[in-house]
């Protein structure tokens, strides 16, 4: 069963993500999409460290709004947990996503 924090942080990506834009948010789903492919683990912070070209949202929120879309059509779900390796977060504990479609060999 998923706590009320998640489901309001949910709510508050997918708020945050349609702010963001249509064009936006289909380049960051690119992106995502195609780190899964290539990764079998991985963590948001991960696929937006990778893709330095894509425009930065006006909130980093909607990049949650974009991983909710990644795992509800159904190419990367939840893994576990680890520490952001990002020094802005101070080692907060993020989600850790495994793809569903990654390329073998």
């Amino acid at each position: 069963m998923i706590n009320q924090g998640v489901l309001i942080g949910h709510a508050m990506a997918d708020v945050v993500g349609e702010n963001a834009g249509d064009g936006w948010v289909s380049m960051a789903l690119d992106a995502v999409r195609r780190f899964a492919i290539e990764n079998d683990e991985f963590t948001t912070e991960q696929v937006r460290f990778a893709n330095p070209d894509l425009p930065v949202p006006h909130d980093n929120r909607a990049w949650g709004a974009v991983i909710l879309i990644a795992k509800r059509q159904g190419f990367i779900e939840a893994s576990g947990w680890v520490r952001s390796e990002s020094l802005r977060v101070h080692g907060t504990v993020v989600t850790k996503w495994s793809s569903k479609i990654r390329r073998q060999g």
